[in-house]
């Protein structure tokens, strides 16, 4: 069984024009869709991403046709649709590995271990560390199967180390909590 998610992302790139938002003429800033009402959406979104257009409007008390042109910007600009294994349905194994890559050729490393392991690396991501400067998410099924890409991935030019862990339990998930109080707190902006 695969649940369904909603992360936060960070996204660089920057569309050229929303109606209300024209990055070309205004400086506005998307942080003006971080107001009470969308935090409170955002919240429950995080909480429940199957949850319904209409059952929001009803727990929110909120139209109907404004809760849905809320929730489409929200989803469009701060948070992105994902699913993310239920590890307890499956038989593979999920887990890290983090890697120390040398002479500042940590994206390069990193968009070739997401080209070369494409079975098995979930996500690739450059990182900033005393020690280690690339993650990559793994999945695989058995100790020999990690061993072969662990081998491989130290053999890549560059890679000084690594060190993995193997994901046991998620014993909970604060996300909708965490996103609430970060908006409350930073009022992050967003590039138009």
């Amino acid at each position: 069984m695969v649940s369904k998610r909603l992360v936060h992302t960070a996204n660089n790139s920057e569309p050229t024009s929303r109606k209300g938002y024209d990055d070309k003429s205004t400086p506005q800033r998307l942080s003006r869709l971080i107001d009470n009402i969308n935090l409170k959406i955002i919240e429950e979104l995080v909480k429940n991403p199957g949850t319904s257009s209409s059952s929001l409007s009803t727990k929110l008390e909120i139209p109907l046709s404004s809760l849905q042109r809320r929730r489409a910007r929200i989803e469009k600009y701060i948070l992105n649709k994902s699913y993310q294994i239920n590890l307890r349905s499956i038989s593979g194994k999920v887990g890290e590995v983090v890697i120390n890559v040398e002479k500042g050729k940590s994206r390069e490393v990193a968009k070739q271990i997401l080209k070369r392991f494409k079975g098995n690396v979930m996500s690739v991501s450059t990182r900033i560390n005393a020690e280690h400067n690339v993650a990559a998410h793994i999945m695989y099924n058995d100790t020999a199967e990690l061993h072969a890409l662990l081998e491989n991935i130290k053999s890549m030019p560059f890679v000084s180390h690594l060190q993995w862990s193997e994901i046991v339990e998620v014993i909970g998930d604060n996300s909708h909590a965490v996103m609430s109080a970060f908006f409350v707190r930073s009022k992050p902006k967003f590039p138009v």
